[in-house]
């Protein structure tokens, strides 16, 4: 007879947590990639789309990936950070939905970027698939996970678990497959507390004796620990007063999107030109595009997120930093890359750097992804779209992407602003360097998560 799987418990760590302080952080803290692909693999000679290929091909995560296999339950009278835990079965109608209609061109962006995904729910794993069929054939599959399962980067490994093999050969992900450690997840703890008994029950076992016990648990400020139990005791007082009061639109507002794609390699040389990489253009593009017009006389600033996988191992599902890049607010574009580069290559170098917030309220990214194209159970991955996770109150973000010699740039902007008019920015700038547009940003869509 084999023995019992342990049961996988774990807490989720005080940096995480941050994404789950209300549910409108928890409805808005999603990151999101949209892939476009060819349809015609998935569906028979008559045409019709076979759901159950699509399925499997996406699902597979859930057979790879132990963090697809876990949800969160609170701590008895939250004592400590909520606790990961096993989930059971997985809910195949949850975490892959069918939008009901072809969307017209001026849907998509809104869509795309994660609109596609509701309801969204606390009780169960943090991510979700939703399959579009387009006006052209092809599908678009919108896949999120919420900030606190990981950021942009880890979510790239369950994009990377999908697209295997080369196109015309389902291979791996065309079928369900093994179970992989997924299996070994072992039965979910009895109640809350018999799961926070064995978290700290581990916790204890780590330690050389009850003095190192005592002085590992006073190492943080009590202060702190006592902030954090309060503002777990309080969140649903919080989310019923944000309800109740009509609050949610004022602090995550509706939010436009929009999407542009160009070639990648005259961007590339437009930044080996100006002296810095694709990163630092695109946050001087962010910059010249929604703060040169402002009036500010001193200068500009964005959040750029860094990763510190590096110091940190790459198994750690959160590591992402933002720091405050500046720029005067009269710069050129050749100026700006010029900061943006010294100031991004300092912090690498030193991991010191300004981690204030930025005034503008917005941030930009970029995320090279694949030089390659590749295939989706079979099918050839056309395009992949990486969108900006503003957080609530924040007025834009901007994010791009490279996949197969392909650029995609994606924006989302609060009122008062506008995606399309930030894409359009992006547009003129690059045009006025020699870099001519591949064509017009897709529509813009006002949206809102609820």
């Amino acid at each position: 007879m084999s023995p019992r799987p342990r049961t996988q418990v774990e807490l989720l760590r005080t940096l995480d947590e941050t994404f789950l302080r209300t549910r409108v952080e928890f409805e808005t803290m999603w990151p999101t990639a949209t892939l476009v692909i060819d349809s015609a693999p998935f569906r028979d000679a008559a045409g019709v789309l076979d759901r159950d290929r699509v399925a499997a091909a996406l699902l597979v995560v859930a057979e790879r990936f132990t963090e697809t296999r876990l949800r969160l339950v609170d701590a008895p009278l939250g004592v400590t950070a909520p606790l990961w835990v096993p989930a059971g079965p997985l809910d195949r109608d949850y975490h892959l939905g069918w939008f009901p209609h072809v969307p017209g061109a001026g849907e998509e962006a809104a869509l795309f970027c994660g609109a596609a995904h509701a309801p969204r729910r606390r009780d169960r794993p943090l991510w979700r698939y939703t399959v579009i069929e387009r006006a052209d054939g092809d599908l678009a599959v919108v896949g999120s996970v919420q900030h606190a399962l990981g950021d942009a980067l880890f979510a790239l490994r369950f994009v990377d678990a999908l697209m295997q093999g080369d196109v015309g050969d389902a291979g791996d992900a065309g079928r369900a497959g093994p179970a992989g450690d997924a299996a070994s997840l072992g039965p979910a703890p009895s109640s809350r507390l018999a799961g926070l008994l064995i978290v700290w029950g581990r916790w204890l076992r780590a330690r050389s004796g009850p003095g190192d016990a005592w002085h590992e648990y006073w190492r943080k400020p009590f202060r702190k620990r006592l902030t954090r139990w309060g503002g777990r005791l309080l969140r649903p007082l919080r989310d019923r007063a944000i309800e109740r009061r009509g609050l949610r639109a004022v602090l995550a507002p509706p939010m436009s999107a929009a999407y542009w794609c160009t070639p990648l390699a005259p961007v590339a040389e437009l930044a080996r030109r100006l002296g810095g990489s694709v990163n630092d253009l695109v946050a001087a593009l962010a910059l010249r595009a929604a703060l040169r017009g402002e009036g500010n006389a001193g200068e500009a600033s964005l959040a750029l997120p860094v990763s510190r996988r590096r110091r940190e191992g790459a198994g750690v599902r959160n590591s992402i930093v933002m720091l405050r890049v500046t720029v005067p607010a009269d710069a050129g574009l050749a100026a700006a890359v010029a900061a943006v580069h010294g100031q991004v290559t300092g912090f690498a170098r030193s991991g010191e750097g300004d981690l204030r917030g930025a005034e503008s309220g917005g941030y930009a990214s970029y995320l090279p992804y694949r030089r390659e194209r590749a295939a989706l159970g079979g099918a050839e991955v056309r395009r992949v779209l990486m969108w900006p996770v503003p957080a609530p109150g924040a007025r834009f973000g901007l994010l791009a992407s490279s996949y197969g010699g392909e650029l995609s740039f994606t924006a989302r902007a609060a009122p008062g602003l506008s995606a399309e008019d930030l894409l359009a920015a992006v547009r003129a700038e690059l045009a006025a360097e020699g870099v001519a547009a591949a064509g017009p940003a897709a529509p813009v869509e006002q949206v809102v998560v609820s």
